[in-house]
């Protein structure tokens, strides 16, 4: 019955948009989580430069760091107009001790992290808000 009056009421038409606003929202929420992680429960470490990168707003370090797991990982870090460190210079690197490749190179601000959140409800709300109707609430 329920197809029926979907179809019959035009809403089974914003079904995929309602689909696509909720999974995006659900994958900005979660890109939010791992950045509040690395913020509230991060372990500064010191890593050491091994490379670095070029990218179209400047050169990016490549650090490699050890987790206290003795696990060894990379991380890089957000382009700059100059790199922040040489090859072989020591450098700080935070990371969530429950996900240890999840690192940043500071200095790491919660701006991205508010800005992600705020993102996945201004899609979320919307997707709620359609589904709910589509579902006759």
């Amino acid at each position: 019955m329920a197809p029926a009056y979907l179809a019959a009421s035009g809403s089974a038409y914003f079904l995929p948009h309602t689909l696509v606003l909720l999974g995006g929202s659900g994958i900005l929420a979660f890109m939010a989580q791992r950045a509040f992680a690395v913020r509230v429960r991060g372990v500064r470490v010191t890593g050491v430069c091994v490379r670095h990168t070029f990218a179209k707003d400047g050169v990016a370090v490549i650090v490699r760091y050890e987790a206290a797991s003795g696990e060894k990982f990379t991380c890089l870090s957000q382009p700059a107009a100059v790199a922040c460190a040489r090859i072989g210079e020591p450098v700080d690197v935070v990371y969530d001790p429950r996900r240890p490749k999840n690192a940043e190179v500071p200095p790491i601000g919660y701006g991205i992290a508010y800005i992600l959140s705020t993102l996945a409800l201004l899609l979320g709300i919307p997707g709620l808000g359609l589904l709910y109707w589509i579902v006759g609430g």
